[in-house]
């Protein structure tokens, strides 16, 4: 099963909020799955290397005054924050959640107005069965070209570097690892994808690259913005693939740090 839930959140007082929140957010989900089972919240943190799980930062609803590289919230402020599952356990967790519920972001308290898991209200959110996506993937039409709308930064690692370049084949090659790891049903070799997404050109891009910090002295070179990739040099039945792994991205996210709101993704296409 995968998923997306979207709390709409109201600040229950003042305080301030660092630009990039994902690690409190991180921990925020960690507690709603400790509420939900011990049990699977130690599993998760303990055992799982890839979390079955992202987290977005807190998207304001209005514009808030900046800091040196902090939001200054008001009580009374409205955010909203989109947590992502890849499995049925996660997503039970998620909605778990009843509104009313207190939710904390280092010292800002956020109440929960409402709970989010509907396409129709919120494109970005809903749940379906894992064949559900698969189905919808493989009878779409072929597509020409792929749009990432990075709406969180994005990076990777080769060796001990930072590597913020949108390559299609860094990006299609975590998406692959990202599926297997999560052990969705359909074989997909990352290493063969990533040789193939060789093929696919970056046409157009519109975005930035630059630092960003999620700690006083901890950071990570990476890149945002939207990237168009044509498709026209990969087979068909490969590009359904290369489509596949792009919609999942949606829900697993893209690159490193999906767990702390990093590599956040919408995906629009074109067809032939």
């Amino acid at each position: 099963m995968l998923g997306a839930v979207v709390y709409v959140l109201r600040a229950e007082n003042s305080a301030p909020l660092p630009l990039i929140n994902g690690r409190l957010m991180h921990a925020a989900f960690f507690k709603i799955l400790n509420e939900y089972s011990p049990a699977l919240c130690s599993f998760v943190h303990n055992e799982q290397n890839l979390k079955p799980f992202t987290v977005s930062f807190l998207e304001s609803a209005e514009d808030i005054a900046l800091v040196e590289e902090r939001r200054q919230v008001r009580r009374g402020e409205k955010f909203f924050w989109r947590v992502t599952g890849l499995n049925k356990e996660i997503l039970q967790a998620a909605l778990s959640v009843s509104v009313g519920e207190k939710i904390q972001a280092g010292g800002l308290i956020l109440r929960v107005e409402k709970i989010i898991c509907d396409g129709n209200i919120r494109i970005d959110s809903g749940v379906m069965s894992i064949e559900d996506f698969i189905f919808g993937v493989k009878h779409a039409p072929p597509v020409k070209e792929i749009c990432f709308d990075f709406v969180s930064p994005v990076s990777f690692r080769i060796d001990e570097f930072d590597a913020p370049y949108p390559r299609p084949e860094l990006i299609f090659a975590s998406l692959a690892d990202k599926w297997t790891q999560s052990e969705m049903p359909a074989a997909v070799d990352k290493k063969i994808i990533r040789e193939l997404a060789a093929q696919i050109r970056l046409t157009q891009w519109s975005g930035e690259c630059k630092k960003f910090y999620f700690g006083r002295d901890r950071g990570t070179l990476a890149f945002s913005g939207q990237f168009l990739y044509d498709l026209e040099a990969v087979s068909n039945n490969l590009k359904k693939v290369f489509l596949l792994l792009a919609k999942f991205g949606e829900f697993s996210g893209v690159g490193r740090l999906t767990g702390q709101g990093f590599g956040q993704t919408r995906v629009s296409w074109r067809t032939i």
